[in-house]
């Protein structure tokens, strides 16, 4: 019931241990070390999208596992940079994710002389309605948390218990339409629709946790040009 909460945090570790040991080894600059992270993630989502697993009784696409990480690398961005940065940043990653989606159905339409097609559809392609929804969603609940970030700041479970809930539902109430209505059953798709924004709801205590470590402990240098009070 709860594995995908798990692997968010499992997610978020990986995150959050490999991205301090390049900001050592490599001394690349924080923020394009997170604008990489989360380019990553990104597109890490969009292919687990396309993958309803279980929550809390509910029906999830299994890329709300990276939201957590996400979340965290967003926040390195907006508060080193502030929104006006942050947005170009997100527009960049809904663009990037249109040509991942070009990329793939090319890669799927290449003969394929050892092994059938479908094999290799299973990989890289999402079907054509979720590719389609992903950037849309993305954009519009980014862009707008961004925003939020900016203009609230200071305390992280302000962001958290402010922002995040309004881009969450955004998010969900563009996405789920666009990528499954008329695709799975009315029951499945309500199922879906609010098993979406529970999960991601429910992850907000998490979010505030890991922010917190991200800002006081874990990646404490990554915040040095915010000037704001950790």
């Amino acid at each position: 019931m709860l594995e995908l909460l798990l692997e968010a945090l499992v997610t978020f570790g990986l995150t959050a241990l490999m991205y301090r040991a390049l900001l050592r080894l490599v001394r690349v600059d924080p923020t394009v070390l997170a604008i990489a992270f989360y380019m990553v993630l990104l597109t890490i989502s969009q292919y687990a999208a396309s993958k309803i697993t279980t929550y809390l009784g509910f029906l999830v696409p299994a890329g709300t596992m990276t939201y957590v990480a996400t979340v965290a690398m967003l926040d390195i961005i907006v508060l080193r940079e502030g929104f006006h940065y942050a947005r170009n940043v997100v527009l960049a990653g809904f663009l990037s994710q249109w040509l991942i989606t070009a990329v793939n159905y090319a890669i799927v339409r290449l003969p394929s002389p050892i092994a059938p097609n479908s094999i290799y559809e299973a990989v890289f392609s999402t079907s054509a309605r979720i590719a389609f929804a992903s950037p849309i969603a993305y954009l519009a609940a980014e862009t707008l948390d961004a925003y939020m970030v900016s203009r609230i700041g200071g305390a992280v479970w302000k962001r958290v218990f402010y922002s995040d809930p309004v881009a969450m539902a955004v998010d969900t109430l563009v996405f789920m339409p666009i990528a499954f209505w008329g695709v799975l059953p009315p029951s499945n798709f309500w199922n879906s629709t609010v098993g979406l924004l529970v999960a991601k709801i429910s992850l907000a205590p998490v979010v505030v946790g890991v922010v917190y470590l991200n800002r006081k402990y874990l990646l404490r240098a990554a915040y040095e040009r915010s000037n704001i009070r950790l």
